[in-house]
């Protein structure tokens, strides 16, 4: 009986593909007619079964997985709407590491964060430095914490009793980014790392290179050292599972510049010649904007990448009419693909064209910030901010956290004193590592006033029975429009029967009136078009949460 049910199920979606007449496809009905199918011993709802090729499609771009709204790749059209980037929330309780021991000595400098979210584990590492004759060699120290906020430093080294990791033996070793690499079958390379040294303490070495560990803690530089040109800044791989390469970000050279360059590998050891992927503008003019490095983050369907955006070098003391001279800010990168980038400002996505063009960028310079650096001689890190590497997204309740160094005193303070005013007997800047936190997907959002506003997007098709979005209209409300793609409301799905959303959340299931899930929207060209009232976007997502299983009878 169920073979011979499985079998009529099969003639029927045979039989299906012949009853679409040509100007049936025109219109639109995906849907079987299940009147059309009688004596064959199913009766399915309609528009349960869609009918998709090319021609039903359309061409239109499938949503794979969360749209985000920072770039125009979905968006048709904003009337009475805008987008803002927004800023991570600063934790209360920074720094959330300091130096506690003399051996610490120039910590906490460029760092690494992982988060194992079995284990509910944050692992840490952060460069010190060894005072030696000629040039400077880096140290490696190690952290723990179960919320990201309260730190141990676990004896690691016996003869000094310290956090110290026994980092790759090479002189000048510095610049390190980790990552764990799930996929590598050799336990004793699960950790990969790459640094920065001059092995034979000069100036003519200087490079950047690889190790490899089965912890974390013991490290092993890889035999052949010249792998990759110098990096004077942190060196950030990851595993780039869209393109099946390990990918790095590094600084622009020989000779070393501060520009944001990339290179690939299938190995991690044989690397692509490096591509330059962000280079000053016009923009960049205003402040004398260098790139002191990025720490890239795959997220989602994208790519993201926190700039140490580092204005107006000086040896001189800060000028009142330039406030952001000798300071560091965090800005934001954006890419779909990993190798085109493109900055991302106070309204969004800019193209290097864009930011290219003659115009007063003074305003959109500042708010181009995506973490700042503290208020002067008042918060601790109001000279500079460091972003740390986080190699894989840390979502915790739905929160993005951020790492990043900062210090109260600017770049070059060895050079012009700028003494904290809260110790004016320090002999140096004090360090930390701060935390920061931003709702999930909140990078940039779309967002309307009281007197209203709509996101119209450009057409795409789904595969599922819901859509998911994140959204803020707590005190207003967000209607939302399903439309075909000559923009005539869906017959069902239309503004009239939306159940508003009226609440903040990340998860609003998008609902209409008589409908219990969305699954007649499913495969079918389609656009949306959200009303907003006093509210914010900042995602959607297609998800299937319902079971929808046919019975097969005689």
């Amino acid at each position: 009986m169920v073979q011979k049910s499985i079998l009529a199920l099969t003639c029927v979606m045979t039989v299906a593909s012949t009853l679409y007449s040509e100007e049936e496809t025109k219109l639109d009905d995906t849907a079987f007619n299940e009147e059309q199918f009688v004596g064959y011993g199913l009766k399915a709802p309609a528009g349960l079964f869609k009918n998709v090729n090319d021609t039903t499609v359309r061409g239109v771009r499938l949503l794979r997985g969360t749209e985000l709204f920072i770039d125009d790749l979905m968006i048709e059209s904003m009337e009475g709407a805008w987008r803002q980037l927004n800023q991570p929330v600063k934790h209360k309780q920074n720094p959330v590491l300091v130096k506690t021991s003399p051996i610490e000595e120039g910590a906490p400098g460029y760092g690494t964060v992982h988060y194992d979210p079995q284990k509910k584990m944050f692992r840490m590492w952060y460069q010190g430095w060894k005072k030696t004759e000629g040039t400077s060699t880096g140290v490696l120290f190690y952290a723990t914490s179960r919320d990201g906020v309260t730190w141990e430093k676990p004896v690691l080294d016996k003869a000094t009793g310290s956090n110290l990791v026994q980092h790759p033996a090479v002189q000048g070793f510095q610049c390190p980014g980790i990552i764990f690499d799930r996929r590598e079958t050799n336990p004793q390379r699960r950790y990969k790392m790459l640094f920065s040294c001059n092995p034979d303490g000069t100036s003519s070495t200087w490079m950047t290179s690889a190790a490899f560990s089965p912890d974390g803690i013991h490290w092993t530089a890889s035999k052949e050292l010249p792998l990759i040109p110098f990096s004077d800044t942190q060196i950030c791989p990851f595993w780039d599972a869209q393109r099946r390469r390990y990918v790095a970000f590094l600084r622009f050279g020989p000779p070393n510049t501060r520009l944001i360059s990339r290179t690939e590998s299938e190995d991690f050891f044989n690397w692509s010649p490096k591509i330059t992927v962000l280079r000053r503008t016009r923009m960049d003019a205003v402040q004398q904007t260098q790139f002191y490095q990025m720490a890239p983050m795959p997220y989602k369907n994208v790519y993201l990448g926190a700039i140490g955006a580092y204005h107006n070098e000086s040896l001189k003391p800060i000028p009142a009419d330039k406030p952001w001279t000798d300071r560091q800010d965090l800005q934001l990168a954006y890419s779909r693909d990993g190798i085109v980038w493109n900055r991302v400002g106070g309204r969004g996505a800019m193209t290097h064209a864009s930011m290219n063009r003659d115009a007063d960028w003074s305003d959109a310079t500042r708010k181009a910030i995506f973490l700042p650096y503290g208020k002067r001689d008042k918060d601790w890190d109001w000279g500079y901010v460091i972003p740390y590497y986080t190699p894989e997204p840390i979502v915790i309740d739905d929160r993005i956290y951020f790492f990043y160094s900062g210090s109260n005193a600017k770049h070059w303070w060895t050079w012009t004193g700028d003494p904290p005013k809260k110790d004016p007997n320090a002999k140096e800047p004090s360090k930390g590592v701060g935390l920061a936190t931003l709702r999930v997907d909140g990078f940039v959002s779309v967002n309307s006033g009281a007197d209203g506003g709509t996101l119209t997007t450009r057409p795409f098709l789904f595969l599922g029975d819901t859509l998911v979005l994140n959204a803020d209209a707590k005190g207003g409300e967000i209607v939302v429009e399903a439309l075909d793609p000559e923009g005539q409301p869906i017959k069902g799905f239309g503004r009239d029967e939306a159940i508003p959303v009226t609440s903040d959340s990340v998860r609003h299931s998008l609902r209409w009136k008589e409908q219990k899930d969305l699954h007649q929207l499913q495969g079918r060209p389609m656009r949306l078009r959200f009303h907003m009232r006093a509210a914010r976007i900042f995602s959607f997502t297609p998800r299937t949460l319902h079971r929808h299983y046919v019975r097969a009878y005689e």
